[in-house]
């Protein structure tokens, strides 16, 4: 069975790394929204909506593969939620109580949006297209910063065991560069 937590899998087509690149094609997508604001000086009009929306896609893709990959369930047919496995998993980490509910909140926040956009469609009330319509760059901006979060909490868990050999980088964001929202 493949390991799949590589940083680099461009040499060995054997090892691939779902959860990084995932979060690369976020931050490509998310820097050339960055890059059209700064353009036009203003928000782009031309399919916002829908680029938020794969932005945010590819970050939640990007945890949920993370998140799962990190709480495996060997034991279960199918992985627990990502909001349970991130309270798990911090708690693994040894994170503060009050970050850990401030990381819950903004993470069930996020899956909010995340699962609408997963599961976009009508439903009773409509409450799937609401929480898109809501979705902004500001709220995305947010979301990736709790991303970020989240994984460097991750890879600073298993820095801990001297077994890893994790490449030396202060931050996921010094690997997958994001530009910042002005």
């Amino acid at each position: 069975m493949s390991y799949y937590c590589h940083l680099d899998s461009n040499e060995n087509p054997e090892h691939t790394n779902l959860q990084l690149y995932s979060l690369q094609k976020a931050a490509i997508d998310w820097n050339k929204l960055i890059d059209s604001t700064k353009n036009n000086r203003i928000v782009p009009k031309g399919h916002l909506k829908e680029r938020l929306a794969f932005i945010l896609s590819c970050l939640g893709l990007s945890l949920s593969q993370l998140l799962g990959q990190n709480c495996p369930s060997p034991k279960k047919e199918k992985m627990d939620s990502p909001g349970s496995l991130l309270n798990t998993l911090l708690i693994r980490a040894g994170v503060e109580r009050i970050k850990r509910r401030s990381l819950n909140r903004y993470f069930e926040e996020f899956l909010k949006y995340y699962d609408s956009i997963r599961h976009f469609g009508k439903n009773k009330g409509e409450q799937n297209y609401r929480n898109v319509d809501q979705l902004t760059l500001k709220r995305l901006e947010r979301f990736r910063h709790t991303t970020i979060e989240i994984w460097d909490i991750v890879i600073a868990m298993y820095r801990k065991d001297p077994k890893n050999n994790i490449d030396d980088f202060r931050s996921i964001a010094d690997v997958v560069k994001f530009k910042d929202l002005a």
